[in-house]
């Protein structure tokens, strides 16, 4: 396995070797070509240690040996019109430019930490006006410190996790599980801790917990039902992972970035692996459609392994990851500081957008989910990384101000918001477009035969672009002011946030005491009804005895008459029933007192309630009147 220092050797020494044997080399065309790379003593070395064999020429060397930059020219065709691509005129006269191979050496030997503190500004000017297309993947890996043979390892086991070549990978014996050693690896890399302790959870990790072996019986549980669970296990497992790669596939071919370039074609498989092993490495991530986006300009410099470890960096130590977490707090915090940034720098411009409902979200969300890489062209999107990956995500804030800044005109005469939108989203760049390109920009732009073996339809001027870029300064305490009223501004919106729940809860306990004051209200009108029913109906029978006693009256004053016409026996009978009637006409009496009284008290309990029913409805109406009040806040 080749270090970066290795790799950057190989290259140099077939750069200049190049270099020196330029003028053979053009005259014997692509044939030498070949033959050097069949007779390079390293081009085995480079190769990708998952792709090639040892009998083929490295991809990455075949690469460098077509780097722009690097050959005058390409090899005549007589046969072809002149300005063609190989025709009379196709080499540009211009020398390319030179490469300050002892600077990178300094750099991939030393790490970009150490050169910064003795010669900050060189490398600086370095990075900016541009990292050389053949040594560009390794000095990423070097800016990034993203170079790691156990999470190359952890890549390859997360990447044949699912399928018939995860069988023929053997764990290294760790520790007491023979399954796990693969990726407890990743755990020792620096920042990767949150990362990493997600792999082994078990929802995370299918394959992993299908290489181990069903758990032994124990007492009481036959071991055929373990071996039912474990198989129900590992087939939940395995519909998770084809739910998984069925979400990675559908976004791979044409709607993967830079899917013209005919190099991309051989690189769907690995852009497939990287973003599956980041989906199962990451699972508070999983997979986020801006991750292939990223992956694939990575893809274009280095191998697959390579690009995951580089990858995982970036979403850790350059904090991609808080951007595809679900809250996506990094994306909302860059936002606002490009916003914030754009009011300081361009104030007219700010409010134009600002008046037209154009906000950053609409149009700038992409440039930070995919580094510019969702639809600008690969010539400038290389360089964009190169800064990104000395600089961090502060290069993604200058490159959309000077995008603003070169545009602010034309944004400016644009009144229609649609227009706006689509204009910052597809023609931000065209400022940049040369339209009369030099040779060296013919060579840098890929129409001599590209790294990615595809030609963008417009030439770029990326060094003015990227110098542009350098030319903003965005100091740290700046950044810090914006993040603090970023995090205020958070809180005082979550705060308010929770005052809302507790006004909507105090809003629903009120309501429910309200629905249960108005059952008690309608409990006690029920009553009420039921009251005055009897009452009425003791009326009905005291008139009713009233009636019976009237009749008795007159009973007995016939009974009278009647005992003055008979004789004494009579008058004796009669006197015997006077008095019986007259005890009985004393116990109706007695009862109509009774029922009167009876008759009084459930006056007097009505009375009360009409009372109580009066006392309630004050309290009925306040809490009626205190709930409009508290609907009309919400509404307003």
């Amino acid at each position: 396995k080749l270090s970066l220092q290795d790799q950057f050797n190989s290259v140099r020494r077939q750069e200049e070797s190049t270099t020196g044997n330029e003028n053979g080399y053009v005259e014997n065309g692509a044939d030498d070509r070949a033959q050097m790379v069949r007779t390079h003593s390293d081009a085995d070395m480079l190769t990708s240690p998952t792709k090639a064999s040892q009998d083929e020429p490295s991809p990455r060397l075949d690469r460098a040996m077509s780097t722009p930059g690097i050959l005058k020219s390409p090899p005549l065709d007589m046969k072809l019109p002149p300005g063609t691509a190989s025709g009379l005129s196709a080499g540009p006269s211009e020398e390319p430019r030179p490469v300050n191979w002892d600077l990178w050496q300094t750099v991939v030997y030393e790490g970009s930490v150490a050169v910064k503190r003795t010669n900050a500004d060189e490398l600086r000017e370095a990075i900016a006006s541009g990292i050389p297309a053949p040594i560009r993947g390794v000095v990423w890996q070097v800016l990034a410190d993203s170079k790691s043979d156990e999470l190359e390892t952890v890549y390859r086991t997360l990447k044949a996790r699912g399928t018939k070549v995860e069988d023929t990978l053997k764990p290294m014996p760790m520790g007491r599980s023979d399954s796990q050693p693969l990726i407890n690896g990743a755990s020792t890399e620096e920042g990767l801790a949150s990362s990493s302790a997600s792999i082994h959870s078990e929802k995370s990790t299918p394959a992993t917990s299908a290489m181990a072996s069903p758990p032994l019986s124990v007492e009481g549980n036959p071991i055929d039902m373990q071996e039912k669970v474990y198989a129900e296990k590992q087939k939940r497992e395995t519909a998770q992972m084809q739910k998984l790669e069925k979400m990675i596939k559908r976004d791979m071919g044409a709607r993967t970035s830079y899917s013209k370039y005919t190099q991309s074609v051989g690189l769907q498989d690995g852009l497939f692996g990287v973003c599956k092993a980041y989906a199962l490495f990451d699972e508070g991530v999983g997979y986020a459609q801006g991750i292939n986006f990223i992956a694939m300009p990575l893809l274009f410099n280095m191998s697959e392994e390579e690009a995951f470890t580089l990858l995982v960096k970036l979403m850790n130590k350059y904090d991609l990851r808080s951007m595809f977490t679900p809250d996506m707090a990094g994306l909302h915090l860059r936002l606002y500081q490009f916003e914030r940034l754009l009011e300081d720098m361009e104030p007219a411009l700010y409010c134009h957008l600002r008046r037209r409902k154009v906000e950053p979200e609409l149009y700038a969300t992409q440039w930070f989910l995919t580094l510019f890489a969702y639809r600008f062209p690969l010539q400038l999107v290389l360089r964009i990384y190169d800064l990104v990956l000395s600089e961090g995500l502060t290069a993604i804030i200058k490159f959309g101000l000077v995008l603003m800044q070169r545009n602010r005109q034309a944004l400016l005469e644009t009144k229609d918001m649609s227009q706006l939108s689509s204009f910052l989203k597809e023609k931000l760049f065209d400022v940049y477009i040369d339209k009369s390109p030099s040779a060296s920009s013919l060579l840098d732009s890929g129409f001599f035969g590209s790294v990615t073996g595809g030609a963008d339809k417009e030439l770029y001027r990326a060094d003015e672009m990227v110098r542009d870029a350098c030319e903003i300064a965005i100091s740290e305490e700046i950044l810090a002011k914006y993040t603090a009223e970023w995090e205020e501004q958070t809180r005082t919106e979550r705060e308010r946030t929770e005052e809302l729940e507790t006004l909507r809860s105090t809003n629903q306990t009120l309501t429910t005491r309200v629905k249960a004051l108005e059952e008690r209200t309608q409990q006690q009108d029920a009553e009420h009804v039921s009251i005055a029913s009897e009452l009425v109906n003791l009326k009905l029978l005291n008139d009713s005895l009233l009636d019976e006693n009237e009749g008795l009256k007159l009973q007995i004053q016939e009974l009278k008459k009647v005992v003055d016409a008979q004789p004494a026996e009579v008058e004796e009978k009669l006197k015997e029933e006077m008095e019986r009637i007259m005890t009985r006409n004393v116990e109706v009496q007695n009862e109509n007192r009774a029922l009167r009284e009876e008759c009084e008290d459930m006056e007097r309990e009505l009375v009360g309630a009409k009372m109580a029913h009066a006392q309630v409805s004050p309290d009925h109406d306040a809490l009626q009147q205190r709930f409009a009040t508290i609907q009309a806040a919400i509404n307003g």
